[in-house]
């Protein structure tokens, strides 16, 4: 399984002098299968740099197709969607219906309960109000699919998505082909009551690689526990990297990895909290934009 990091960031895109290392983007992985499928977890604005890349090859010619599984449809999560050149390439005839065989093909998986919200969204934001082109004028073929509590199945790899805890709703996801293991948990928060979110821990057992929403350092989270002022993070549906360790070593998992960067954590911030989380999980490490992992 090969997984590469298109934007790691959370909230809004920050470019600028001091996300260099890490980058801006915001959410956005590339996952290739051992059999050769491409799935796409979320349409943050690193989705804009994933589709230039894909342009080189099949999705050039409208021969490509992908999976694309949304955690949910929070802004930071779709904002690349309509930049997304590659669902724009595809053949119409003459009354403009889509020609089989020559359209990319994208399959877009969203919670079942939010599968119509998830369509709305994206055509919402593609509204002319907000941008010049509708979601109608995509010539790739576009498919809904709402998930389920049964997994899906994506050629040789299996799916598995669970609820985890997020205003109004997010899925985390357990990517397995194989014997290899991607757990993905962007925008999720940790149970107040001290205990582990058990959906997690389904997702994340024995993985290779867990993919973990740490936006918060703990003192920002909730700075009254450590003796500090300031605004509590409880509720806002993100966690901290000390969470993530905590549940990469109940769940036995081989590598953590720290994503969904604040907007105000620059370098130096994020590589301080990388460093910290290594001291409590050594197979740590922060994701940056670029960052390629093979398993």
């Amino acid at each position: 399984m090969y997984i590469k990091f298109w934007g790691v960031r959370g909230s809004v895109p920050v470019p600028g002098k001091d996300t260099l290392r890490f980058g801006g983007n915001t959410t956005c992985i590339e996952v290739r299968t051992s059999d050769g499928q491409l799935i796409i977890v979320d349409a943050g604005t690193g989705i804009r740099l994933l589709g230039i890349e894909l342009m080189k090859g099949d999705f050039g010619k409208g021969l490509g197709v992908a999976h694309i599984l949304f955690t949910h449809s929070h802004w930071d999560h779709i904002q690349g969607f309509p930049f997304f050149v590659p669902a724009y390439i595809g053949s119409k005839d003459d009354s403009g219906n889509k020609l089989s065989g020559g359209c990319n093909i994208f399959n877009l998986y969203g919670a079942s309960d939010v599968d119509d919200r998830l369509e709305a969204t994206l055509r919402g934001q593609m509204e002319h109000f907000y941008f010049p082109v509708d979601l109608n004028y995509l010539s790739a073929q576009i498919n809904f699919h709402p998930l389920a509590s049964k997994n899906i199945q994506i050629g040789n790899t299996t799916v598995m998505a669970r609820r985890l805890i997020h205003p109004n709703g997010v899925l985390g996801y357990r990517i397995q082909d194989g014997d290899k293991v991607l757990t993905v948990a962007t925008d999720c928060e940790h149970p107040s009551d001290g205990s582990i979110d058990k959906n997690i821990l389904e997702l994340a057992q024995d993985a290779d690689i867990l993919v973990y929403d740490s936006q918060y350092t703990p003192e920002e989270y909730n700075p009254v526990a450590h003796g500090l002022q300031g605004p509590s993070k409880i509720g806002w549906g993100h966690s901290t990297f000390s969470e993530g360790a905590r549940i990469a070593a109940e769940a036995k998992i081989k590598r953590l990895v720290i994503t969904h960067h604040d907007p105000l954590h620059g370098d130096d911030k994020i590589a301080a909290m990388e460093k910290r989380v290594q001291e409590i999980f050594p197979a740590s490490m922060a994701a940056y934009e670029g960052l390629v992992i093979q398993i």
